[in-house]
């Protein structure tokens, strides 16, 4: 290996995510006793603004640099578009508004995290990705009140570290409000 420091939001960056994630879904296969007992899950750990956030990953699909967003008309606000993901059309969601955070143009730094749950799947806007933390299920605690009037039905938890607060996301509830669907079938 070269002993260059790796640029922000290189693929070397992307592909090395991808590799962890990958690892960590092939060791939980190989100690299903720890994956029962519910003791560790593994997150993906994001960034919107200065806030930390975070997905299970066995909810992240993929983590992609941002390709051309196609604006479509008449869609509520937390979706920015659409992309075309390989063939299926994914839609882009910015979950700043739903967080009560400042709007902010979406930056080329930034990525999309390719999530499934509510049988929806969407490209959640976030401006980095961490990577992978495995957290101990007993140490996260009901959210604080008070995050932006978000109802406490879309936060599973939260975790303090010396890293800081890591709110960590409940995508079902999250991708299941009508903000974040899409339908032209009863016009």
């Amino acid at each position: 290996m070269s002993s260059k420091k790796q640029q922000p939001g290189s693929g070397t960056e992307i592909a090395e995510t991808l590799q962890q994630i990958r690892q960590e879904y092939w060791q939980s296969l190989d100690s299903p006793l720890q994956q029962s007992a519910g003791e560790t899950e593994s997150y993906l750990v994001f960034r919107l603004g200065k806030e930390a956030f975070a997905v299970p990953a066995r909810m992240a699909r993929e983590v992609v640099r941002i390709p051309h967003i196609v604006a479509v008309p008449l869609v509520r606000e937390p979706i920015r578009g659409i992309i075309n993901l390989r063939g299926e059309i994914v839609a882009v969601s910015d979950l700043r508004h739903f967080f009560g955070l400042p709007a902010a143009e979406l930056q080329p730094t930034g990525r999309l995290v390719v999530v499934a749950a509510a049988g929806l799947t969407t490209a959640l806007y976030v401006e980095t990705v961490e990577g992978i933390r495995r957290l101990d299920t007993k140490a996260l605690a009901p959210a604080t009140p008070g995050l932006g009037g978000v109802p406490r039905e879309a936060l599973a938890g939260q975790v303090r570290s010396d890293q800081g607060l890591l709110v960590v996301l409940n995508l079902d509830y999250i991708l299941s409000r009508p903000e974040f669907t899409v339908d032209f079938g009863g016009e």
